[in-house]
């Protein structure tokens, strides 16, 4: 009878009945002896390149794997542990030495050492390392008299503060609340305003924003006038009056001001308006000057200024009707 050679799953031909292939025994015993495990077997793949997976597999991988990145990340589990080692860190270096033990401060006249160091928020024995001196900056330039402020680190166990104040410019009033400005209008602060009654008196809303222009004007180019001023108060947020020391109100143009004081000063070295007995002189119009009496000088002096009017320049309106456009 005929044999039929049967290939084998392993590659090895059958052999007859009864009959052995020459070493296909051994070699069946060679790879029984040493079998192939998953390690290998992953590590084969690597070399060639076949991991095994599909790349629609390996997309859904990353995938997965960038959505628990990000969830970790939005869930502030990564900064919480970064932020715990780092706590760590600093509490074992303040226990050698590198803690706050003083702080010291330069450029400070008018703020309270209390609100500054409220502010620094920071205590005697504090990991120097864990301070945010940025934070601590934003937190000091927030104070009103504060300007700009820089805060540093002196090792081992100081911190340093450099503030610029800003200067006082003038008093605002409005409504009833008083505030002290600086030069750029912003309020300094409410508290302890009767200190600077020597500055610049200005009333109204928009006051403090328009009252630089004005004032730098005046220092220019009419400084005496300027000595006589008590308050300047802003009418409508569109023009302004002076009132004098004597209680005279000067009623400037929206426009022209220069201009106007200039006539003021020339009218007052003339005929002395200012110290006569009035109540307003209105520089509005730009051709003439308008004079307005007491009740008292309207009937008696009025006349006296009406001739000196000549040119008609200075004019008498009469006796004081109240009012400010």
């Amino acid at each position: 009878m005929r044999q039929v050679k049967v290939p084998s799953r392993t590659g090895v031909r059958a052999a007859p009945r009864g009959k052995s292939v020459k070493g296909g025994a051994k070699h069946l015993s060679r790879r029984r002896e040493k079998p192939r495990n998953a390690a290998a077997l992953w590590l084969e793949r690597l070399r060639e390149g076949d991991f095994g997976m599909k790349p629609f597999a390996w997309g859904a991988f990353a995938l997965i794997g960038a959505i628990g990145l990000y969830g970790l990340s939005i869930g502030g589990h990564v900064q919480a542990a970064r932020d715990a080692v780092a706590g760590q860190v600093n509490e074992l270096l303040a226990l050698s030495g590198f803690s706050i033990q003083d702080v010291r401060v330069t450029g400070r006249a008018h703020t309270q050492k209390d609100e500054l160091l409220q502010a620094v928020g920071v205590k005697r024995g504090d990991p120097i390392f864990g301070f945010d001196t940025e934070t601590a900056r934003q937190r000091i330039e927030r104070l009103g008299w504060v300007e700009t402020a820089t805060v540093t680190r002196l090792l081992p166990d100081t911190i340093r503060i450099e503030i610029t104040e800003r200067e006082p410019f003038a008093l605002w009033q409005r409504g009833g609340e008083l505030s002290l400005i600086d030069a750029s209008g912003r309020p300094i602060t409410d508290d302890g305003v009767q200190d600077f009654a020597h500055l610049p008196f200005i009333v109204g809303f928009g006051a403090p924003r328009a009252a630089p222009e004005l004032l730098k004007l005046m220092r220019a180019e009419q400084p005496q006038l300027l000595q006589r001023v008590r308050a300047f108060v802003r009418v409508g947020d569109r023009r302004w009056n002076l009132r004098l020391e004597n209680g005279v109100d000067v009623k400037l143009p929206e426009t022209g001001v220069s201009a106007a004081l200039a006539t003021l000063v020339a009218q007052d070295s003339k005929h002395r308006i200012l110290s006569r007995d009035i109540v307003s002189v209105d520089l509005r119009l730009p051709d003439r000057v308008s004079v307005e009496l007491t009740e008292t000088a309207a009937s008696g002096r009025g006349i006296a200024m009406q001739a000196k009017a000549g040119k008609g320049v200075v004019r008498p309106v009469g006796a004081a009707r109240g009012g400010n456009t």
